[in-house]
Formats: structure tokens, sequence, C-alpha cells
């Protein structure tokens, strides 16, 4: 990385809700390239930055109405537009996540986005979401997207380097956006997951949106009195699957839980599942073969890409039921789980942090 060495760098990362696997690997990458962070609001229950050392500017706060998405994306994007004057100082920049509408205040600087996706509400997913609302929201909703996504596409070939975090989403730049891409993965080692004991239970750690399927997840160990399932996290589906498991003794639901206490759940469990639509990439399943815990997954999105079917997990096919999910929990028994343990914790090496980190270094070094 010596190109670097006196470069000043600066990561935007566009917001910090939540303690999620992108959040953590641009925490690793400002820690390793000695770079600050901008970002527009840091959550109380998200990393922050500022605890691992990092010069972090805040743009503005989490109040208001930013626990709902497109309210969210909408203040995000005006933090970056007008509140980025101060990256005049910097030689590079790196985007990460909904921000890059600060490249406008970017001109002859080295400008690198770190994909995780293109917004999937304006591309993918956007008659997904039209579907969901009705009457005024449905009436709104059309042109904030058509406003949105002509200014996403008007900044986005101002980026000098592209990196997607998988060959999923390398796909959907190409499709939407039609620029090419470098795949390097993000690292999935960040809080040392170790195999601790075999458990007799199954866990589920992803955020609580209706992407994630976890209420899939919970709705099939209802009809596995003898199966346990643990499920770890927050989200705006708790209370709805916190009812969906009422009454059932084998499964426990927590909200939020310490590193610590995930690194405990994960190292003893039996195995996880992690079943979401499309992902992107998806970090649970590299940091649950990380701790030598196989997957039980879904044949889609990132999860093709880390999860090896019959070998580091089970894949469901894209079109799963509930009785699916039952089957493979079933198939995916202690000793099978055991077994599987080596070939996991193999699998995983590939999305260390050191890879991560000498892969975008390289890729940025070679535009100076």
């Amino acid at each position: 990385m010596s190109k670097l060495n006196n470069k000043k760098i600066i990561i935007l990362q566009d917001y910090f809700l939540y303690k999620g696997g992108g959040e953590r690997s641009m925490i690793e990458l400002a820690k390793a390239l000695g770079a600050d962070i901008a970002t527009s609001f840091i959550s109380k229950d998200a990393f922050n930055p500022r605890d691992h050392g990092i010069k972090t500017i805040e743009l503005t706060t989490e109040g208001g109405f930013s626990h709902i998405p497109g309210w969210r994306f909408l203040k995000v994007q005006f933090s970056f537009v007008f509140k980025t004057r101060f990256l005049k100082k910097y030689d590079i920049i790196i985007y990460s996540g909904d921000c890059i509408s600060a490249v406008h205040n970017c001109k002859d600087k080295l400008n690198v986005a770190y994909v995780h996706t293109p917004p999937r509400h304006l591309f993918d997913n956007y008659k997904i979401r039209l579907n969901e609302y009705k009457g005024l929201k449905r009436l709104i909703f059309r042109p904030y997207v058509w406003v949105s996504r002509w200014r996403y596409k008007r900044a986005i070939p101002k980026m000098d380097l592209l990196i997607a975090n998988s060959k999923n989403v390398q796909k959907r730049i190409k499709k939407y956006l039609g620029m090419a891409s470098v795949v390097i993965y993000p690292p999935g080692d960040t809080l040392n997951f170790k195999w601790i004991s075999q458990g007799d239970y199954y866990f589920s750690w992803a955020r609580l949106y209706d992407v994630k399927r976890v209420d899939k997840i919970v709705e099939a160990f209802t009809k596995m009195p003898e199966k346990k399932l643990v499920v770890a996290s927050g989200g705006p589906e708790l209370e709805k699957i916190k009812k969906i498991a009422k009454g059932h003794d084998n499964i426990k639901i927590l909200n939020w839980i310490s590193d610590e206490k995930l690194l405990e759940l994960i190292g003893n469990c039996l195995a996880t599942i992690y079943i979401p639509l499309n992902e992107d990439f998806g970090m649970s399943p590299v940091e649950s073969m990380m701790a030598g815990k196989p997957v039980v997954g879904v044949n889609e999105g990132g999860l093709k890409e880390t999860i090896i079917d019959d070998k580091t997990g089970i894949l469901l096919k894209s079109d799963f039921n509930i009785q699916d999910i039952a089957r493979a929990v079933r198939e995916l028994t202690s000793g099978k789980a055991i077994a599987m343990r080596n070939a996991c914790e193999e699998q995983a090496k590939k999305f260390s942090v050191e890879e991560f980190i000498n892969g975008v270094a390289e890729n940025i070094e070679s535009k100076i």
C-alpha cells in the first residue's frame, strides 16, 4: 500500500443504523488505510467508528423520521450533497452505501465506490415496493423513484473505480447501470468467530426485515416442537415474529445482543439458518462457517457464492416453502453438522480481512 501512504483518505458511509457486515467492513478498511469516516448519522444500536479511534464526522442526526426508509434515503442524499464541501481536502474518497451524491463535491479526486448493491428499491425491487403502497403513498413513490434513480445514474459514472461486493451485485451493476466493476468480497472474520461446542439449537441473527424472511424460519419451527431455535436480532418485524413464536417453548426470541453474546451463540449452536430474498452477498453465512457451523440457506443471490450445498450447508430451492425449511433442518443433524465443520472453516478463509483490505488497496493503487 506504498502508493497510499501519503494520501489523505476518507470513507463515506451512508449511515450507521445497525450492526451490519457492511458497516463493520468499512471500519476495518478505515483502520487499515488510516482513513477518516464521514456518515449522515450513527444510531445508538450501531457500530460506532469512534470506538475504534477513527476520526468520524456526522453530517446530521438520527432524529425525526430516520426510521422510515424512503425519508431516510432522501435525508441521507441531501446530507451528502449539501454538507460535504470539506471533502476537497482529501485525495481519495471511498463511498459505501447510498452516499454517492457527494461525488459532485469531489472533482479532481480519486472516487471509489464499494457497491453493496445499487439501491434495490430503485431497481430490482421497485415493483415489489410499489405493490406495497396504495393511494397517496403509491402516487408519491413513483416520482420519488424516478428522481432518485436519475440522480444515482448521474452520479455513478463519475466514479473512477467500482468495486462490487459479490458476483451477484456485479451483475446488477452491469444490468441496471451498464458499467463494469471488480469483485472484492467483504470480510467475515472481523469478530474472530470460532467453534466452541456442539449445542442443540439452530440460530438466526439476520436483521428482522421482510426480505430476510426470518418469519418463515420461525413458522417452520412452530411445526417442529422437538427442534430448538434461537433468534437474536431486531428490526421492524420483531413484534410480528414474537407473535408467531408465542406459545412455542422451543423458540427463543431475543432482541439485539452484544458482540460477545453473538460469538457465544454462534460458537455453541448446532447450525445457522439464513434465507433472505436474493441477498446482495450475505455476511451471516460466512461468519457461521468461520465458527465451523453449517448453514441452511437459499440457492439464490450471494449465498450461491458462499455456501457449498451439502458440504458447508444445505441450499433450499429459491421457491421454498415452510415444509422445505423443516425438511432441511431435520436433515442437518448434529452428526452431519460436525462432519461439515472442517469444510466450513476452509471455505470461510476466502473471506478474510486481509484479502479484503489487500484487494481494495491494490485496485485503488492501480488508479493512481
